[in-house]
């Protein structure tokens, strides 16, 4: 079974998961569904598989703490 979450990435470079889905067709679903949200119309959606999830937010906290330094 193929695990992907959705994470959506805010202009001021905030990142958050918006869920864990069990299909591309899903998860693409939800991003076109967001994608037409005026509140969100400054955001980009990236989908990742689940094992690449852990490795994306210790990268994204690596360069945090990187940039506050």
């Amino acid at each position: 079974m193929e695990k992907l979450y959705v994470n959506e990435i805010r202009s001021n470079g905030e990142a958050s998961t918006i869920g864990l889905f069990y299909s591309r067709s899903e998860a693409e679903t939800i991003v076109a569904q967001l994608l037409r949200v005026e509140e969100k119309s400054d955001c980009r959606y990236e989908i990742v598989e689940a094992t690449r999830h852990v490795l994306s937010v210790k990268d994204s906290q690596r360069s945090q703490t990187a940039e506050k330094q």
